[in-house]
């Protein structure tokens, strides 16, 4: 028996900041089904960027997070390109907790701008 589909919202309000430029980023995602991006931020500075790709198999968060050695106290910015809920599942978000990411902001499936803190000794 398959679970039940999950109905969502998308984020009707207008995007600003660094989920504006996930959600641009989203749009060049290579993946069919999950289009999404991720943008790692720290004292207004990017870091990193990536979004998810068919090829690699990877989701955005991770292969951003994989291009930088030092993500501590940054904040991470998911966005999927049809600007339904973007939270990272359980697997990046241990990922993100273990290199020291302080919070992830993505899109809930209520469909509101939500923010999650992921490591909070900095």
């Amino acid at each position: 028996m398959f679970p039940p589909i999950l109905k969502t919202k998308p984020y009707e309000g207008e995007l600003n900041g660094w989920l504006k430029v996930a959600h641009k980023l989203s749009l060049d995602s290579t993946h069919p089904q999950h289009k999404m991006a991720a943008v790692i931020v720290r004292g207004g500075n990017v870091l990193s960027l990536a979004v998810n790709s068919h090829s690699w198999g990877r989701h955005s968060e991770v292969r951003a997070i994989s291009k930088v050695d030092d993500v501590r106290g940054a904040t991470v910015y998911v966005m999927r390109a049809n600007r339904r809920i973007s939270k990272p599942c359980k697997m990046c978000g241990l990922i993100l907790k273990e290199r020291g990411i302080s919070k992830a902001i993505y899109i809930n499936k209520d469909g509101e701008i939500e923010e999650m803190k992921i490591y909070a000794d900095q």
